[in-house]
């Protein structure tokens, strides 16, 4: 029977070469639009689709998030009607690669749907996580107050005994070490709480969120969507009153041919 450190020897390089495989397949991958007919903005190439209904679309690839992709989309309303623009309807279809042979590959696979990440769930998310870590910040938990009595109880134990002077300076130095360990577990929430409170106020101003479009009116905002680092291409549904516009993506490698 194999030992533990031979079972370590023999997993352990795999599971390095696995994880630097992911870091190269996901660190240098790029999307970019099948037609980018639209213009660039801030260094990106967008797609734009002017709709029947006097409705322009503009859709641009903007960044990899850890589990997320981020896009931006313009919605110009040049029709005679208000329309309603809802980011959570947005999908993108994993489309399965050319050849006849990867498609019966990657069949069950691709062609299915992947959800937009719902701005307003994402906002409710990190508005529950600055709560949580808020209240860490400034409350005192039953821990610390267990151990805070626990002080209490040596000191006025030790007043009935004959303790020695380096007696009482490690039961002082005790006392104020566990006193500054949970200063310090405070200020770490603090420091958390005080990121997601950026996160927050970023999100905000940048996510797109269900409006409603009076004719003349245009939205723009960031809509994000959950990774998926093995499909080729993507075709991005956006949605204006119920009606679809498609763009397509390629997502490669500098390896990828």
């Amino acid at each position: 029977m194999a030992t533990l450190s031979t079972l370590i020897r023999l997993v352990l390089p795999a599971v390095v070469a696995a994880s630097l495989t992911a870091c190269t397949a996901t660190s240098f991958l790029s999307l970019t639009p099948a037609r980018p007919d639209g213009p660039w903005v801030n260094g990106h190439p967008t797609s734009l689709t002017q709709h029947p209904d006097s409705v322009q679309v503009r859709v641009g690839f903007i960044r990899y998030e850890p589990t997320a992709l981020v896009f931006e989309t313009e919605i110009s309303n040049y029709s005679d009607r208000p329309i309603q623009v809802a980011p959570a309807t947005f999908y993108y279809l994993m489309l399965p690669p050319d050849t006849v042979a990867e498609k019966q590959l990657a069949k069950g696979i691709f062609e299915s749907r992947v959800p937009a990440l719902d701005p307003e769930v994402q906002l409710q998310q990190l508005a529950a996580k600055l709560d949580k870590q808020a209240a860490k910040a400034t409350n005192v938990s039953w821990f610390e107050i267990l151990t805070t009595a626990t002080h209490i109880a040596e000191d006025v134990a030790s007043i009935k005994k004959k303790e020695t002077a380096e007696q009482v300076a490690e039961r002082d130095s005790r006392h104020q070490s566990d006193d500054a360990y949970f200063e310090e577990q405070r200020e770490q929430h603090a420091q958390q709480a005080d990121q997601l409170y950026s996160q927050q106020q970023s999100l905000k101003a940048t996510v797109l969120r269900k409006t409603t479009l009076e004719p003349g009116q245009r939205a723009v905002g960031q809509v994000h969507f959950p990774r998926r680092d093995y499909a080729q291409r993507l075709r991005l549904v956006v949605f204006f009153d119920e009606r679809p516009v498609q763009f397509d993506f390629t997502q490669a490698t500098p390896s990828r041919k």
